[in-house]
């Protein structure tokens, strides 16, 4: 129970939505929250308020495992996607319909009976159900929507001119999400991106899957290149990878991770190396251990999917990417970034990641090149106090206006 003195602050987060992704954000922006604010925060997840939000999640990741193709694996999420936009179109937050009210009851009756001074949404869809339940539920509680990948503001679900406030991490969004959804400028702030940086060892801590020896195997070098190969909803490409690199670069460092998925490191590991690590999971040791390493290569790498938080999270650490690009239409900005910004490569088939792997890893001083890049790019654009910082000014200035 909060103090009197003390705000208290909710943050509104689905779990299901996009893997981990999205409440690794939430948590990670709750932790900035707690330095930066004298209040009583608390992350809850959505779906044990409102059941249905974990069976769209459920749906979203069905879309994303089992969907043969990008264009495929778009073309169902857009589906999802407009099937929840006319259930709660735009404007519905002004004057919400019986149907809806029904939909919104158990947050509404939370809301009534816990009423924060303020309840943050880490998708713009969840803000806009506290948008409408805040004002069914008939409190003073204000509400902020922090847009965790700018991409979804491409998508009218995720867009509304109502919340009391809005946390983009980038000026293109704000712009983006004005000449959209309309909406008064001084209540949307550009306050840069959050990275999540040690925040996953909340949820990376199982054992490995093969092998018992020290990380990145036996006989490190400071000029063998470090590949990390992260595979998250990625089915057969990255197993298929990993065989290639085996037969054409068996000198490279490598770690494999199938996350959630020990059947899948397992496979993968029948056809790599010996002295290349795979798991399923990783231990919080192990997952720095990784990452330490990987930056202090000049040619250290990551390949995975092309999704926001992990481009981003690589370039804090100066590694650069070399990635598939999803099809999820939300995560369809993420190539321009990594090219703008020199921040690596994002492959539009798995044909293009085999070879440009292969190329990269034949003539190393491209990654070098990269690296540096993303340390450029960190040290202007990831200074992780100043997004703090103005977090919390933005926070401040709503609580003080209450």
């Amino acid at each position: 129970m909060a103090a009197p003195d003390r705000p208290l602050v909710h943050v509104l987060s689905p779990r299901t939505w996009g893997e981990f992704g999205n409440y690794l954000a939430a948590t990670r922006f709750s932790r900035a929250l707690r330095s930066a604010i004298d209040a009583e925060v608390t992350l809850l997840e959505a779906e044990p308020i409102l059941p249905w939000i974990g069976e769209a999640g459920a749906e979203i990741r069905t879309i994303s495992l089992e969907s043969p193709d990008a264009v495929v694996r778009n073309q169902r999420y857009m589906a999802l996607m407009d099937r929840l936009q006319a259930r709660f179109p735009e404007g519905f937050e002004a004057d919400p319909t019986p149907a809806q009210r029904a939909d919104l009851a158990p947050l509404t009756r939370h809301l009534r009976r816990t009423a924060p001074d303020v309840v943050v949404g880490t998708k713009g869809f969840v803000a806009r159900l506290c948008v409408a339940a805040v004002r069914l539920a008939g409190t003073s509680t204000r509400v902020v929507s922090h847009v965790t990948n700018p991409g979804l503001l491409h998508l009218p679900l995720h867009r509304s001119r109502y919340p009391d406030l809005t946390l983009v991490g980038f000026p293109r969004a704000k712009e983006h999400l004005l000449a959209t959804a309309g909406g008064d400028p001084e209540r949307v702030r550009v306050v840069g991106p959050l990275v999540a940086q040690h925040d996953l060892r909340d949820f990376m801590t199982s054992e490995s899957a093969a092998s018992d020896a020290g990380p990145w195997g036996a006989g490190p070098g400071p000029d063998r290149p470090r590949v990390i190969v992260f595979s998250n909803r990625g089915g057969d490409t990255y197993p298929e990878l990993v065989r290639r690199l085996a037969d054409r670069h068996p000198g490279i460092d490598l770690v494999f991770v199938g996350y959630g998925d020990p059947e899948l490191a397992r496979r993968t590991a029948a056809v790599g190396r010996s002295h290349w690590r795979f798991h399923s999971v990783l231990g919080q040791n192990e997952y720095f251990d990784y990452i330490r390493c990987a930056s202090r290569s000049r040619y250290g790498l990551l390949i995975s999917k092309a999704g926001p938080n992990t481009t981003l999270e690589a370039a804090y650490f100066g590694i650069p990417v070399l990635m598939l690009e999803s099809g999820l239409p939300m995560e369809q900005w993420v190539p321009g970034l990594i090219d703008e910004e020199g921040l690596g490569r994002a492959c539009a088939t798995p044909e293009e990641l085999f070879d440009t792997a292969d190329d990269w890893l034949s003539r190393p001083s491209v990654i070098e090149g990269h690296k540096k890049a993303a340390l450029s790019f960190a040290d202007s654009a990831l200074d992780q106090d100043a997004v703090t910082d103005r977090i919390g000014a933005a926070l401040r200035t709503l609580l003080d206006a209450r």
